[in-house]
């Protein structure tokens, strides 16, 4: 199993960096922090409001010979490129990758690499002692993960996002990774990775089109929610024809559920698919941003409110 010591960064590849910084900034409420540039791209990093403690890293073609375009004119591109995993031991994650018969990519020593293996031109705090990476088409079920050893790339402070126009987001709180079968793909998490399963939909509601599993790291920094399409005609479904296996959207939970919306409609953007509901520890509404609105990704934000004891017993 990979010794996880944290999530440092989850990367998003866009055509051109400053509409996306922009966006970022004005209706996300992340912070900018930085550029930085590599052969075949430039990027940005900026941090995500609340307690997360992750990155969000932007990346863009450095001009028309960039590998990054073969990613952007690709079925999942524009959007989510990949997540960068800080490991406490790199020959036991290597290991690891090793029993379930991958074979790392881009492997180098001694130096920082982007996601494609090429060397990065910026100073980050003592660079790497090891990067390895799992291919998207090479054991990653769809989508790229970076792994490093050394001293943490990103530490960000936590701050809350106080400001009225954004959507108030508090904490990113998963990845949902589509994949026709939620077993395989979620035994993979708990298995190379460490997560844990804390909630596995029933097959029986079908009603939705998907059933999910949802593991979270025992830190409990993200959680990955396994998506298996739950008929035929599944939007879920027609997404894994069309993409196959990939990550189908990003969740952010939020401070106040009317603001968000409201935020969406003050910058002319639209909301889908909201929804809203009550389990046994509370009440909790969703929606959606579609991709054209969010430079390529498809993103979910929700907000939970608590229904004290009490008012559960009166129900």
């Amino acid at each position: 199993m990979i010794d996880i010591a944290r999530i440092d960064h989850i990367s998003m590849a866009v055509p051109q960096l400053e509409p996306q910084l922009e966006l970022l900034e004005r209706l996300f409420g992340f912070r900018y922090t930085g550029r930085f540039s590599s052969r075949g791209y430039l990027g940005a990093d900026l941090e995500i409001p609340g307690s997360s403690g992750i990155t969000w890293e932007l990346l863009a073609p450095d001009g028309p010979d960039s590998y990054l375009h073969r990613f952007l004119d690709g079925a999942n591109g524009p959007g989510l490129h990949h997540i960068a995993i800080q490991v406490g031991d790199m020959d036991n994650t290597l290991r690891s990758m090793a029993r379930f018969g991958i074979e790392p990519w881009g492997l180098s020593q001694q130096e920082q690499h982007s996601a494609a293996g090429q060397p990065v031109e910026k100073e980050c705090e003592g660079g790497a002692e090891s990067v390895a990476y799992i291919h998207p088409r090479g054991g990653g079920f769809g989508f790229l993960y970076q792994f490093y050893e050394g001293t943490p790339w990103h530490l960000p402070e936590p701050f809350e996002d106080d400001r009225p126009d954004t959507i108030g987001i508090t904490a990113v709180n998963s990845l949902a990774h589509a994949h026709h079968n939620r077993t395989e793909l979620g035994d993979w998490y708990e298995q190379l990775f460490g997560f844990r399963t804390v909630h596995t939909a029933p097959l029986a509601f079908a009603r939705a089109s998907f059933v999910s599993r949802v593991l979270e790291l025992p830190s409990a920094q993200l959680r990955m929610e396994v998506m298996q399409p739950a008929r035929e005609d599944s939007f879920l479904q027609r997404f894994i024809d069309q993409r196959g296996t990939a990550i189908h959207h990003v969740s952010f939970e939020v401070r106040d559920m009317g603001r968000a919306i409201a935020a969406c409609d003050s910058h002319g953007v639209d909301v889908i698919a909201e929804h809203s509901g009550q389990t046994d520890g509370g009440r909790w509404h969703e929606a959606f941003i579609p991709p054209k609105h969010t430079g390529g990704m498809l993103v979910q934000f929700f907000a939970w409110e608590s229904v004290p004891t009490d008012a559960r017993s009166e129900r």
